[in-house]
């Protein structure tokens, strides 16, 4: 479990209803993500409707070759939205580890425009560990991906849910004279 200055989010294990009566955890969380591919039980979607957290399943498998991109372009404008209204979120998986802190890297690049240092398996995040496993498009590509998605080019406005997640699923290599960043840009301020 971890938690994260930049924004009110959390990557936390799957809940139980009995969890979200915890005020230290749970208290507070207006929306959640779960990237887990177990959906959510009645009572558990019950307990997330007493609590008034607003949900949204956006399965993601740790199989090998599994594509992760369709579920982050659902969840990912979701979240920046929800980041700029405030809102207290929590992103979760099964244990926390792996699929929800990518999640919540990706939102902290669409945020600060710099990666989150949170080293794994000999990675400097999750996001680029998940990016070289092949989960995701090259780190460089869904960097580029995210800055469209946030429409941060000169005279955009900000994008709406679809025209976001339209975005982060198209390639760059069909963006006439649009090529994806080169570089690699990396938050090493001490924490």
């Amino acid at each position: 479990m971890k938690s994260y200055t930049f924004a009110h989010i959390s990557a936390r294990e799957y809940p139980t209803a009995q969890l979200l009566d915890h005020p230290y955890i749970w208290g507070g969380v207006q929306f959640c993500v779960n990237v887990s591919e177990k959906p959510y039980t009645p009572e558990l979607e019950a307990a997330m409707a007493a609590h008034g957290i607003e949900w949204l399943h956006c399965p993601v498998s740790e199989e090998p070759g599994a594509d992760w991109l369709p579920s982050f372009a659902d969840a990912l404008p979701r979240l920046y939205l929800a980041f700029r209204e405030g809102k207290k979120m929590i992103v979760h998986c099964d244990l926390g580890n792996n699929r929800s802190r990518s999640l919540v890297e990706a939102l902290h690049f669409a945020v600060k425009h710099v990666h989150f240092p949170d080293e794994y398996k000999g990675e400097f995040n999750h996001l680029i560990y998940n990016c070289k496993e092949g989960h995701l498009p090259s780190i460089q590509e869904l960097e580029h991906r995210i800055t469209r998605m946030l429409g941060i080019f000169p005279n955009w406005s900000l994008l709406t849910e679809d025209q976001m997640r339209e975005k982060l699923l198209t390639p760059t290599s069909q963006i006439p004279g649009r090529r994806p960043r080169r570089k690699c840009v990396v938050d090493s301020a001490p924490r």
